[in-house]
């Protein structure tokens, strides 16, 4: 919230609430709406409803949040970075990314490509403690 006070000006999210009504999948890392955001978590929970929307709940810790979730994924604290770069490696692994987004939309994207390279899915299922199989089938779901 503080880079988004200095940046735009004020602590609040930078996209639109309803933009979540059209999610297909949305990961929610280590975050507990169900609690903390119950006005988010209807349009989540409308966005499961009404576009069969695929909820990931990531978190060190079994939540409200995790109980409406399609997919629970618990990770230790402090991985969620790797656990992240993991799944961009197995979705790039396995030619699931939007190419024309990634060329029209991203600066940098061969660097980001070098670095998740490091984070095969047996490392980050060793840092994690997420296993390799929880990994595919999220990397599945964002990329679909």
């Amino acid at each position: 919230m503080a880079g988004l006070a200095n940046v735009f000006g004020y602590g609040a999210m930078t996209n639109h609430q309803n933009d979540i009504r059209n999610s297909r999948s949305i990961m929610i890392i280590g975050m507990n709406p169900a609690e903390n955001h119950p006005i988010s978590m209807q349009h989540i929970l409308t966005a499961k409803e009404v576009n069969r929307a695929v909820i990931i709940s990531v978190d060190p810790r079994f939540t409200k949040t995790s109980a409406f979730a399609n997919m629970y994924v618990r990770i230790r604290s402090g991985t969620d970075i790797p656990f992240v770069f993991g799944l961009i490696n197995i979705i790039l692994a396995n030619g699931w990314e939007d190419k024309k987004a990634i060329n029209e939309r991203t600066y940098g994207f061969e660097e980001l490509k070098a670095e998740v390279a490091k984070y095969d899915a047996a490392t980050v299922a060793d840092i994690t403690g997420a296993s390799k199989e929880e990994l595919f089938r999220v990397a599945k779901a964002m990329a679909e």
